[in-house]
Protein backbone atom coordinates (compact mmCIF):
# COMPACT_ATOMS: atom_id res chain seq x y z
CA UNK A 1 0.00 0.00 0.00
CA UNK A 2 2.66 2.31 0.99
CA UNK A 3 4.58 1.93 -2.21
CA UNK A 4 1.33 2.61 -4.59
CA UNK A 5 1.41 5.75 -2.11
CA UNK A 6 5.32 6.59 -3.22
CA UNK A 7 5.20 6.34 -6.66
CA UNK A 8 2.29 8.55 -7.17
CA UNK A 9 3.98 11.55 -4.63
CA UNK A 10 7.09 10.81 -6.20
CA UNK A 11 5.63 11.32 -10.08
CA UNK A 12 3.57 14.44 -8.44
CA UNK A 13 6.35 15.85 -7.33
CA UNK A 14 8.60 15.20 -10.47
CA UNK A 15 5.67 17.07 -12.61
CA UNK A 16 6.11 20.16 -10.07
CA UNK A 17 9.71 20.25 -10.27
CA UNK A 18 9.36 20.42 -14.19
CA UNK A 19 6.55 23.37 -13.50
CA UNK A 20 8.91 25.47 -11.14
CA UNK A 21 11.49 24.59 -13.52
CA UNK A 22 9.54 26.67 -16.58
CA UNK A 23 8.44 29.27 -14.34
CA UNK A 24 11.84 30.18 -13.37
CA UNK A 25 12.87 29.81 -17.30
CA UNK A 26 10.04 31.88 -18.33
CA UNK A 27 10.52 34.50 -16.02
CA UNK A 28 14.09 34.59 -16.07
CA UNK A 29 16.15 33.31 -18.25
CA UNK A 30 13.80 33.95 -21.38
CA UNK A 31 12.04 37.05 -19.32
CA UNK A 32 12.16 40.66 -19.70
CA UNK A 33 16.08 41.61 -19.85
CA UNK A 34 17.33 44.03 -22.47
CA UNK A 35 20.38 42.04 -23.46
CA UNK A 36 20.31 39.55 -25.67
CA UNK A 37 22.07 36.85 -23.01
CA UNK A 38 20.18 36.87 -20.04
CA UNK A 39 22.88 37.30 -17.23
CA UNK A 40 20.47 34.52 -15.37
CA UNK A 41 21.60 32.15 -18.46
CA UNK A 42 23.07 29.76 -15.87
CA UNK A 43 19.82 28.73 -14.35
CA UNK A 44 19.35 26.63 -16.95
CA UNK A 45 21.83 23.94 -15.85
CA UNK A 46 21.99 24.82 -12.20
CA UNK A 47 17.97 24.37 -11.22
CA UNK A 48 17.41 20.32 -13.24
CA UNK A 49 19.62 19.28 -10.67
CA UNK A 50 18.61 21.39 -8.10
CA UNK A 51 15.06 20.28 -7.90
CA UNK A 52 15.89 16.69 -8.48
CA UNK A 53 18.36 16.89 -5.63
CA UNK A 54 15.49 18.18 -3.35
CA UNK A 55 13.07 15.22 -4.35
CA UNK A 56 15.46 12.76 -3.73
CA UNK A 57 15.65 13.66 -0.27
CA UNK A 58 12.47 12.12 0.20
CA UNK A 59 14.20 8.42 -0.67
CA UNK A 60 15.91 8.09 3.10
CA UNK A 61 12.24 8.19 4.20
CA UNK A 62 11.05 5.88 1.70
CA UNK A 63 14.07 3.54 3.07
CA UNK A 64 13.37 4.23 6.36
CA UNK A 65 10.05 3.26 6.71
CA UNK A 66 10.55 -0.17 4.78
CA UNK A 67 13.50 -1.16 6.58
CA UNK A 68 11.34 -0.31 9.78
CA UNK A 69 8.37 -2.93 8.81
CA UNK A 70 10.57 -5.08 8.62
CA UNK A 71 12.80 -4.90 11.41
CA UNK A 72 11.55 -7.49 14.70
CA UNK A 73 10.03 -4.93 17.17
CA UNK A 74 12.08 -5.23 20.15
CA UNK A 75 15.01 -4.56 17.34
CA UNK A 76 13.52 -0.89 16.08
CA UNK A 77 14.40 0.79 19.75
CA UNK A 78 18.56 0.02 19.92
CA UNK A 79 20.83 2.44 20.31
CA UNK A 80 22.70 2.16 17.31
CA UNK A 81 18.95 2.09 15.50
CA UNK A 82 17.93 5.25 17.12
CA UNK A 83 20.68 7.02 16.00
CA UNK A 84 20.16 6.13 12.51
CA UNK A 85 16.63 7.58 12.62
CA UNK A 86 17.83 10.46 13.87
CA UNK A 87 19.53 11.34 10.67
CA UNK A 88 17.46 9.97 8.02
CA UNK A 89 14.36 12.01 9.65
CA UNK A 90 16.67 14.81 9.44
CA UNK A 91 16.89 13.73 5.67
CA UNK A 92 13.71 12.91 5.78
CA UNK A 93 11.65 15.94 6.80
CA UNK A 94 13.48 17.93 4.01
CA UNK A 95 12.61 15.97 1.81
CA UNK A 96 8.95 15.65 2.95
CA UNK A 97 8.26 18.78 2.90
CA UNK A 98 10.05 19.45 -0.73
CA UNK A 99 8.13 16.73 -1.75
CA UNK A 100 4.44 18.24 -0.45
CA UNK A 101 5.65 21.43 -2.53
CA UNK A 102 6.67 20.05 -5.78
CA UNK A 103 3.56 17.73 -5.44
CA UNK A 104 0.95 20.53 -4.93
CA UNK A 105 2.77 22.30 -7.88
CA UNK A 106 2.33 19.30 -10.10
CA UNK A 107 -1.59 18.45 -9.01
CA UNK A 108 -2.48 22.07 -9.50
CA UNK A 109 -0.62 22.23 -12.96
CA UNK A 110 -2.67 18.63 -14.10
CA UNK A 111 -6.15 19.65 -12.47
CA UNK A 112 -5.72 22.99 -14.12
CA UNK A 113 -4.88 21.54 -17.59
CA UNK A 114 -8.11 18.90 -16.69
CA UNK A 115 -9.79 21.59 -16.79
CA UNK A 116 -8.78 23.70 -19.88
CA UNK A 117 -8.84 20.55 -22.08
CA UNK A 118 -12.03 19.68 -20.86
CA UNK A 119 -13.95 22.88 -21.30
CA UNK A 120 -11.68 25.30 -23.33
CA UNK A 121 -10.76 28.75 -22.47
CA UNK A 122 -14.82 31.25 -22.07
CA UNK A 123 -15.23 33.40 -26.04
CA UNK A 124 -14.18 36.74 -25.02
CA UNK A 125 -16.97 39.03 -25.62
CA UNK A 126 -16.81 41.53 -28.73
CA UNK A 127 -15.08 39.00 -30.75
CA UNK A 128 -15.74 36.32 -33.20
CA UNK A 129 -13.77 33.60 -34.80
CA UNK A 130 -14.06 32.59 -37.82
CA UNK A 131 -12.99 29.50 -39.60
CA UNK A 132 -9.29 30.01 -40.51
CA UNK A 133 -8.20 28.97 -44.02
CA UNK A 134 -5.03 26.11 -44.44
CA UNK A 135 -2.68 27.50 -46.63
CA UNK A 136 0.75 25.85 -48.20
CA UNK A 137 3.48 24.85 -45.83
CA UNK A 138 1.30 24.45 -42.55
CA UNK A 139 0.70 28.23 -42.72
CA UNK A 140 -2.58 28.92 -40.97
CA UNK A 141 -4.98 32.34 -41.58
CA UNK A 142 -7.29 33.15 -38.49
CA UNK A 143 -10.04 35.15 -39.40
CA UNK A 144 -11.67 37.19 -36.84
CA UNK A 145 -14.33 40.05 -36.26
CA UNK A 146 -13.91 42.52 -33.24
CA UNK A 147 -17.36 44.66 -32.30
CA UNK A 148 -16.28 47.79 -31.46
CA UNK A 149 -20.20 49.79 -30.34
CA UNK A 150 -18.89 53.24 -31.61
CA UNK A 151 -16.54 52.69 -34.95
CA UNK A 152 -17.43 55.30 -36.77
CA UNK A 153 -19.71 53.98 -39.64
CA UNK A 154 -17.48 54.19 -42.51
CA UNK A 155 -14.91 51.43 -40.82
CA UNK A 156 -17.68 48.83 -40.56
CA UNK A 157 -15.64 46.06 -41.94
CA UNK A 158 -12.29 47.90 -42.34
CA UNK A 159 -9.86 44.73 -43.03
CA UNK A 160 -6.22 44.50 -41.21
CA UNK A 161 -3.68 41.92 -41.56
CA UNK A 162 -1.37 41.22 -38.94
CA UNK A 163 2.01 39.59 -39.21
CA UNK A 164 4.52 39.35 -36.81
CA UNK A 165 8.13 37.66 -35.57
CA UNK A 166 8.74 36.77 -39.33
CA UNK A 167 12.60 36.00 -38.57
CA UNK A 168 13.37 35.63 -42.24
CA UNK A 169 16.37 33.39 -42.85
CA UNK A 170 18.25 32.15 -45.88
CA UNK A 171 17.71 28.48 -44.65
CA UNK A 172 13.71 29.39 -44.85
CA UNK A 173 12.74 28.52 -48.55
CA UNK A 174 11.46 31.47 -50.56
CA UNK A 175 8.12 30.04 -51.89
CA UNK A 176 6.99 30.16 -47.74
CA UNK A 177 7.34 33.64 -48.35
CA UNK A 178 5.60 33.52 -51.65
CA UNK A 179 3.00 32.09 -50.44
CA UNK A 180 2.34 34.60 -47.11
CA UNK A 181 2.01 37.30 -49.57
CA UNK A 182 -0.31 35.52 -51.97
CA UNK A 183 -2.45 34.66 -48.91
CA UNK A 184 -2.12 38.61 -47.40
CA UNK A 185 -3.48 39.61 -50.91
CA UNK A 186 -6.47 37.23 -50.95
CA UNK A 187 -7.29 39.21 -47.91
CA UNK A 188 -7.46 41.79 -49.43
CA UNK A 189 -6.46 43.74 -46.59
CA UNK A 190 -7.28 47.99 -45.81
CA UNK A 191 -4.23 47.68 -43.30
CA UNK A 192 -1.20 46.06 -43.03
CA UNK A 193 0.30 45.14 -39.61
CA UNK A 194 4.04 44.08 -38.51
CA UNK A 195 4.82 42.83 -35.01
CA UNK A 196 8.61 43.45 -34.93
CA UNK A 197 11.35 40.57 -35.02
CA UNK A 198 11.78 40.82 -38.49
CA UNK A 199 15.54 38.95 -38.24
CA UNK A 200 17.18 36.96 -35.70
CA UNK A 201 20.92 37.68 -37.29
CA UNK A 202 21.66 41.07 -38.47
CA UNK A 203 23.24 39.01 -41.77
CA UNK A 204 20.17 38.68 -42.26
CA UNK A 205 18.92 42.43 -42.84
CA UNK A 206 19.34 42.64 -46.99
CA UNK A 207 16.79 39.85 -47.36
CA UNK A 208 13.76 42.00 -46.02
CA UNK A 209 12.81 43.67 -49.33
CA UNK A 210 13.26 40.72 -51.20
CA UNK A 211 11.02 38.38 -48.98
CA UNK A 212 8.61 40.65 -48.02
CA UNK A 213 8.08 42.34 -51.81
CA UNK A 214 4.70 41.92 -53.17
CA UNK A 215 3.11 43.02 -49.78
CA UNK A 216 0.81 46.37 -49.96
CA UNK A 217 -2.77 47.55 -48.29
CA UNK A 218 -4.90 50.48 -49.06
CA UNK A 219 -3.89 52.28 -46.15
CA UNK A 220 -0.31 51.06 -46.01
CA UNK A 221 1.66 49.28 -44.10
CA UNK A 222 2.84 50.26 -40.62
CA UNK A 223 5.30 48.05 -38.16
CA UNK A 224 7.20 48.30 -34.70
CA UNK A 225 10.32 46.69 -33.54
CA UNK A 226 10.75 43.60 -31.38
CA UNK A 227 13.46 42.58 -29.23
CA UNK A 228 15.24 40.39 -32.12
CA UNK A 229 15.17 43.91 -34.17
CA UNK A 230 16.98 45.68 -30.91
CA UNK A 231 19.78 42.55 -30.81
CA UNK A 232 20.59 42.97 -34.28
CA UNK A 233 20.68 46.63 -35.48
CA UNK A 234 17.64 48.14 -35.03
CA UNK A 235 18.24 51.75 -37.19
CA UNK A 236 19.36 49.60 -40.48
CA UNK A 237 16.21 47.30 -40.12
CA UNK A 238 14.43 50.52 -40.31
CA UNK A 239 16.06 51.86 -42.60
CA UNK A 240 15.71 49.17 -45.12
CA UNK A 241 12.02 48.34 -44.36
CA UNK A 242 11.17 51.97 -45.26
CA UNK A 243 12.68 51.26 -48.95
CA UNK A 244 9.41 49.19 -49.78
CA UNK A 245 7.04 51.13 -47.80
CA UNK A 246 7.06 50.22 -44.07
CA UNK A 247 6.92 52.96 -42.16
CA UNK A 248 7.20 52.52 -38.39
CA UNK A 249 5.49 54.23 -35.56
CA UNK A 250 7.55 54.09 -32.47
CA UNK A 251 5.38 55.47 -29.85
CA UNK A 252 3.22 57.21 -32.36
CA UNK A 253 -0.07 57.62 -33.90
CA UNK A 254 -1.71 58.04 -37.24
CA UNK A 255 -4.97 58.63 -38.19
CA UNK A 256 -6.67 56.15 -40.51
CA UNK A 257 -9.49 57.83 -42.90
CA UNK A 258 -12.38 56.47 -44.11
CA UNK A 259 -15.01 58.71 -45.77
CA UNK A 260 -14.22 61.90 -43.44
CA UNK A 261 -14.37 59.44 -40.63
CA UNK A 262 -10.89 59.09 -38.54
CA UNK A 263 -9.67 55.78 -36.37
CA UNK A 264 -6.23 55.92 -34.50
CA UNK A 265 -3.53 53.78 -34.75
CA UNK A 266 -1.17 53.66 -32.60
CA UNK A 267 2.77 52.40 -32.36
CA UNK A 268 4.19 51.05 -28.95
CA UNK A 269 7.61 50.56 -28.48
CA UNK A 270 8.94 47.01 -27.52
CA UNK A 271 8.49 46.94 -23.24
CA UNK A 272 11.63 45.27 -22.21
CA UNK A 273 14.12 46.29 -24.88
CA UNK A 274 12.76 49.63 -26.69
CA UNK A 275 11.44 52.33 -24.83
CA UNK A 276 7.95 52.75 -24.61
CA UNK A 277 6.05 55.90 -24.02
CA UNK A 278 2.56 55.36 -23.71
CA UNK A 279 1.52 59.29 -23.44
CA UNK A 280 3.46 59.78 -26.73
CA UNK A 281 1.66 56.91 -28.73
CA UNK A 282 -1.87 58.18 -27.24
CA UNK A 283 -0.98 61.53 -27.43
CA UNK A 284 -3.90 63.79 -28.43
CA UNK A 285 -6.39 60.79 -28.71
CA UNK A 286 -9.20 61.06 -26.41
CA UNK A 287 -8.96 58.19 -23.43
CA UNK A 288 -12.53 57.16 -24.19
CA UNK A 289 -12.42 57.38 -28.34
CA UNK A 290 -12.05 53.72 -30.31
CA UNK A 291 -8.40 53.21 -31.06
CA UNK A 292 -6.48 50.26 -31.90
CA UNK A 293 -2.92 49.78 -31.18
CA UNK A 294 -0.02 47.31 -31.82
CA UNK A 295 3.59 46.25 -30.16
CA UNK A 296 5.48 43.19 -29.71
CA UNK A 297 5.45 41.96 -26.67
CA UNK A 298 2.35 41.31 -24.59
CA UNK A 299 3.32 41.75 -21.51
CA UNK A 300 2.70 45.70 -22.30
CA UNK A 301 -1.36 44.60 -21.29
CA UNK A 302 0.02 45.73 -17.84
CA UNK A 303 0.91 49.41 -18.42
CA UNK A 304 -2.20 50.42 -20.66
CA UNK A 305 -4.55 52.14 -18.78
CA UNK A 306 -6.61 53.58 -21.18
CA UNK A 307 -9.19 52.12 -23.81
CA UNK A 308 -7.93 50.13 -26.69
CA UNK A 309 -10.24 48.08 -28.62
CA UNK A 310 -7.94 45.95 -30.14
CA UNK A 311 -4.06 45.75 -29.35
CA UNK A 312 -2.09 43.15 -31.64
CA UNK A 313 0.63 41.67 -30.00
CA UNK A 314 3.42 38.48 -31.00
CA UNK A 315 6.47 37.39 -29.50
CA UNK A 316 5.59 34.41 -27.90
CA UNK A 317 5.47 32.45 -30.71
CA UNK A 318 2.53 30.38 -29.55
CA UNK A 319 4.75 28.58 -27.31
CA UNK A 320 6.17 27.37 -30.70
CA UNK A 321 6.55 23.88 -29.21
CA UNK A 322 4.04 22.64 -28.03
CA UNK A 323 2.86 19.23 -26.09
CA UNK A 324 -0.31 17.85 -25.80
CA UNK A 325 -2.48 17.99 -22.82
CA UNK A 326 0.03 20.48 -21.07
CA UNK A 327 0.12 23.03 -24.57
CA UNK A 328 2.59 25.91 -24.22
CA UNK A 329 5.27 25.20 -21.47
CA UNK A 330 8.33 27.57 -22.73
CA UNK A 331 6.39 31.46 -23.33
CA UNK A 332 9.06 34.00 -22.61
CA UNK A 333 6.48 36.13 -20.57
CA UNK A 334 6.14 37.09 -16.98
CA UNK A 335 2.60 35.61 -17.74
CA UNK A 336 3.63 32.62 -19.09
CA UNK A 337 1.19 30.60 -20.91
CA UNK A 338 -1.53 32.70 -19.81
CA UNK A 339 -0.61 35.15 -23.01
CA UNK A 340 0.37 32.57 -25.39
CA UNK A 341 -2.09 33.23 -28.31
CA UNK A 342 -5.32 34.60 -29.03
CA UNK A 343 -7.71 37.20 -27.43
CA UNK A 344 -7.77 38.51 -24.11
CA UNK A 345 -9.39 41.10 -22.52
CA UNK A 346 -8.31 42.88 -19.41
CA UNK A 347 -9.87 46.12 -18.65
CA UNK A 348 -10.61 48.69 -21.22
CA UNK A 349 -7.93 46.47 -23.48
CA UNK A 350 -8.87 43.74 -25.93
CA UNK A 351 -5.48 42.16 -26.90
CA UNK A 352 -4.80 39.27 -29.40
CA UNK A 353 -1.64 37.79 -29.31
CA UNK A 354 -0.77 35.71 -32.82
CA UNK A 355 1.52 33.00 -32.94
CA UNK A 356 3.75 34.72 -35.71
CA UNK A 357 4.67 33.50 -39.18
CA UNK A 358 8.89 32.46 -37.99
CA UNK A 359 10.48 30.77 -35.41
CA UNK A 360 13.72 30.54 -33.68
CA UNK A 361 14.74 27.79 -33.82
CA UNK A 362 13.08 27.44 -36.84
CA UNK A 363 11.20 24.23 -35.33
CA UNK A 364 7.22 24.45 -34.61
CA UNK A 365 5.76 21.21 -33.33
CA UNK A 366 1.72 21.26 -32.84
CA UNK A 367 1.74 25.20 -33.52
CA UNK A 368 1.20 26.27 -36.53
CA UNK A 369 2.76 29.73 -38.47
CA UNK A 370 0.11 32.57 -38.56
CA UNK A 371 -1.43 35.25 -40.23
CA UNK A 372 -4.06 37.07 -38.60
CA UNK A 373 -7.14 38.58 -40.27
CA UNK A 374 -9.43 41.22 -38.25
CA UNK A 375 -12.55 42.57 -39.33
CA UNK A 376 -13.78 45.43 -37.57
CA UNK A 377 -17.71 45.41 -37.15
CA UNK A 378 -19.47 47.86 -35.72
CA UNK A 379 -21.84 46.56 -33.35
Amino acid sequence: MLRPIFAAFITLALVGDARIFLFVVNHLVFGGHREEKSRWHWLLYAVPPLLLALTALFWPLNQWVERLLATPAIERIAPERLEEIAWTLALAKAGAAWLIIAAGVGSYWILDRIRVTAFGEPPVDGTRTLPSVDGKFDLEITRHEVFIDDLPAPFDGYRIAFLTDTHIAPFVRRAYYDEIAAQVRRIEPDLILFGGDFVSFRNHIPLLPDRLAGLSAKDGMYAVLGNHDYWTDAPRVIATLETIGIRFLTNAHVMLARGGARLPLAGIDEIYRGTPDLDAAFAGIAAGAPCIAFTHHPDLIDVVRRRVDLLLCGHTHGGQIRFPFFGAVVVPSKHEATYATGFHRVGAVLMYVSRGIGAIPPVRILCRPEIAAFTLRRS
